[in-house]
């Protein structure tokens, strides 16, 4: 094929959700919010995706997936098929933190904050925060797994929230000047974002190191007082 085939793939929120595209072109996005967490279930997605477009793994040029914070097991699934593929491929695989997707699309909006926050479960979030400049998405805290009431400290002016996470903090962050707050949309990872993130980061020889970004310690290590890399 004349034109590079990237392949997007985000396990770590409430969907899985894939997207094929090229450099220049969005060929599809596909969304599934069943059995997201399922090694089995994922390879079976990409394939039929790749098989409905008339191309095979070995047509791509390149890997996105998202790190995290998010799903736990729903990461490490993504990055562990990803890896395999890349490995028996070799092409390269470009790592993007969930939050800086779902920051993305907001380049935009000069001069604001941008708060994604993702429902961390057990009465958390996952917070990150961006600020747009020069029509730059550039992240400047994160990431960080903190009770609502936590955040409102860390919120400047002028902000833009969103996520799934928003809910959950509506009411601590009511009141704030300058804040606006995004409830029930973006509630899962664009394709379309993910895919020209990793096209941005291929451009500009950015590579985040292809490592799961869990936000907090998972209850494995708690439990066993152990760390899980």
């Amino acid at each position: 094929m004349s034109d590079r085939l990237f392949l997007g793939l985000d396990n770590s929120m409430d969907f899985l959700n894939l997207v094929l595209g090229t450099e220049d072109r969005l060929i599809e996005e596909r969304h599934s919010g069943e059995e997201r967490h399922s090694s089995e279930v994922l390879p079976v997605r990409v394939f039929q995706l790749l098989a409905d477009h008339g191309v095979a793994a070995r047509d791509l040029s390149a890997l996105v997936v998202t790190l995290g914070p998010g799903s736990f097991t729903g990461v490490r699934v993504a990055l562990a098929f990803c890896k395999g593929l890349v490995a028996g491929l070799a092409i390269p695989l470009f790592g993007i933190p969930t939050p800086d997707v779902l920051a993305f699309p907001f380049a935009f909006m000069e001069g604001y904050y941008l708060c994604p926050l993702i429902d961390a479960k057990k009465g958390e979030v996952f917070f990150a925060l961006y600020r747009v400049t020069d029509s730059v998405v550039i992240r400047i805290d994160g990431f960080h797994a903190l009770k609502p009431d936590a955040i409102k400290e860390s919120i400047p002016a002028p902000c833009l929230c969103f996520g799934t996470g928003v809910g959950l903090c509506k009411s601590a962050l009511a009141g704030i000047v300058g804040l606006r707050m995004i409830e029930g949309r973006f509630q899962r990872v664009s394709g379309e974002a993910l895919l020209q993130a990793g096209i941005a980061a291929q451009a500009h020889g950015r590579h985040e190191e292809a490592k799961p970004i869990y936000g907090r310690r998972s209850e494995a290590e708690i439990k066993f007082n152990i760390h899980i890399p």
